[in-house]
């Protein structure tokens, strides 16, 4: 007889033994062997991304202790240096890291521009300029914008943020639709920031159907980039092409924080009683911000009937228009409100009004119950 039939006899007995056993204990052995499976194979990848991890700390060290302090004194010379310079400067580890690890030499690249920027050092940008060129490093990321991976798609577009340079609009676009809609967005924002020829094109379609806070914040710091370089357009072009409210309501706040008077009287047609609360709001804010004046009775009215959002919008332009009549219609409504949110909200904006706010809260004060006077003895302790 040969190994084979021993095999299947006890193979055989096994399952005939495992069979025999009630449901319960069955349904055990099963549920304790996946687990060990599970187990053994969360050993092996730990212990194998481990050991990927320490060899790349490894290769990391030694490009360091080879390179730091040759690239830190090409990036702090003050001298525009040539590519046939920098490759003299690194001539024995260049075709090394040239081919090999561009990953890592993008990092080192990042850490020590950032270490000189914040150390007020020297930095010079066109030496850094010529080095990255020269080690094709944007190239590489550029490639790694090609690929069908989203997880090589998004290191790419943050390795490429973080140099600054080697933005393409070709290669982004073919992320800007991606079903993935982190890296769509991130390959959206980044043609905001680095094309020169149409940066506007995605906010003329509300920048994306999921906007949200985190897309806020990306689109306010281009904007603002382009406010500071004399450069941004008049917004209210968005607001009116707007599909997505959020989008809309986002774009409005913005025409009152970039102080774009001439926007104002685009504004107050819009301002509806048919409008949802969210743009409501984001339209007395930006009139507030404005200083829109001629306003303020027309948002007193509104007061009564208004939801919460759209009373904290008034609060806040009231404060803005810093008015005899708003600072007592609002000292009014201290007392007539019942959120005790809404109190110290109210509390906040009066004391906003210098010496008569503080007047109108001592008066408060004096009428107040304990939670009120609390409320007050807060405002006083925290603006004081």
């Amino acid at each position: 007889m040969d190994l084979s039939f021993y095999f299947k006899y006890y193979l055989l007995y096994l399952e005939n033994k495992f069979m025999g056993y009630p449901i319960v204990i069955r349904l055990t052995v099963l549920i304790v062997m996946a687990l060990i499976c599970i187990y053994l194979f969360s050993l092996v990848r730990f212990v194998w991304i481990n050991r990927r991890i320490r060899k790349k700390e490894k290769i990391k060290e030694r490009l360091i202790n080879r390179l730091d302090g040759r690239i830190h004194s090409i990036l702090s010379n003050s001298d525009n240096l040539s590519e046939k310079h920098i490759q003299e400067k690194l001539s024995d580890v260049f075709s090394i890291i040239k081919s090999k690890r561009k990953d890592l030499i993008t990092d080192l690249l990042i850490d020590i521009s950032d270490e000189l920027k914040k150390g007020n050092a020297h930095w010079n940008e066109e030496n850094y300029k010529t080095l990255i060129y020269s080690l094709e490093i944007p190239m590489f990321w550029e490639s790694e914008l090609m690929s069908n991976s989203s997880n090589r798609r998004h290191e790419a577009l943050r390795k490429l943020d973080d140099l600054g340079k080697g933005f393409t609009s070709s290669i982004l676009m073919r992320s800007t639709n991606h079903k993935n809609k982190e890296l769509r967005k991130q390959a959206r924002a980044a043609v905001l920031k680095y094309d020169n020829i149409d940066p506007y094109k995605f906010l003329d379609d509300s920048f994306d159907q999921d906007f949200n806070a985190l897309d806020e914040i990306l689109i306010h710091r281009f904007l603002a980039e382009k406010s500071n370089n004399g450069r941004l357009p008049v917004l209210s072009r968005w607001v009116i092409n707007a599909k997505n409210v959020n989008f809309k309501a986002f774009m409005i706040r913005e025409i009152g924080k970039f102080k774009q008077t001439e926007c104002s009287t685009f504004l107050v047609s819009l301002l509806q009683d048919e409008l949802p609360p969210i743009l409501k709001s984001a339209i007395i804010y930006s009139l507030g911000e404005l200083n829109c004046f001629e306003q303020e009775e027309r948002f007193i009215q509104m007061y009564p009937i208004a939801n919460s959002e759209v009373q904290k919008s008034i609060i806040d332009a009231l404060v803005n228009f810093n008015t005899q009549t708003g600072l007592d219609f609002l000292t009014k409504q201290f007392f007539k409100s019942t959120d005790n949110e809404q109190k110290v909200h109210l509390a906040y904006s009066i004391k906003k009004f210098g010496e008569q706010g503080r007047i109108s809260l001592e008066n408060l004060s004096a009428r107040s119950n304990d939670f009120e006077r609390k409320i007050f003895d807060q405002v006083k302790y925290q603006l004081s």
